[in-house]
């Protein structure tokens, strides 16, 4: 039997949406209420569904058609995170997690730091090539950028311009302080 592209290409998609959902073909078609062997010549591109047997199908998952064709490349790749799938980067004054570091298209990196009592970034000023903005989310933190000496609180920011640099210094004897960090990252020349 032929199988067309588009047959192939949609099976194809249904198949990674079903796998990044945590559902086998069995547990699929009992949500969607259709036969086991509907989902394999649908993913093996055997079959091209119907809008409205698409539309049943998905509802198992749950998900609308424009969903689904929306993002037909399926290149989305890992979107979600936690402690045990972000890099984490010990650091002199505690650590630094990265969202997506190891993303290679990524666009945009969230860094969360983590200072334990009463250390700081160093004597050599940090500095990136990229504008970033931070809040404080923990603690009381001193910010030193250029003369300028801050002490900021939980639910403080700041806005630093490319090649700024800064130190920073958790001011507490006893407890840690936190920063989210986000900058936006230029695509590679």
């Amino acid at each position: 039997m032929a199988h067309s592209s588009q047959a192939v290409a949609l099976g194809r998609r249904l198949k990674e949406i079903r796998e990044a959902n945590g559902l086998s073909q069995r547990e699929l078609a009992k949500r969607a209420g259709v036969t086991n062997s509907s989902i394999s010549m649908i993913e093996q591109g055997q079959v091209s569904p119907s809008v409205q047997s698409l539309e049943k199908v998905l509802g198992g998952i749950p998900m609308s058609l424009s969903h689904f064709f929306a993002s037909v490349d399926g290149s989305a790749g890992d979107v979600f995170f936690n402690q045990h799938n972000m890099f984490k980067h010990e650091k002199p004054y505690g650590f630094m997690q990265v969202v997506g570091e190891n993303l290679p298209t990524r666009k945009a990196t969230l860094k969360h730091f983590y200072f334990d009592p009463q250390t700081d970034t160093g004597e050599t000023p940090l500095m990136s090539p990229f504008d970033q903005s931070g809040w404080v989310s923990q603690g009381d933190i001193q910010m030193t950028i250029g003369a300028q000496i801050k002490e900021l609180a939980p639910g403080e920011a700041f806005y630093l311009a490319a090649y700024t640099p800064c130190r920073l210094k958790n001011l507490s004897e006893f407890n840690s302080a936190q920063i989210i960090v986000a900058t936006e990252v230029s695509p590679a020349l």
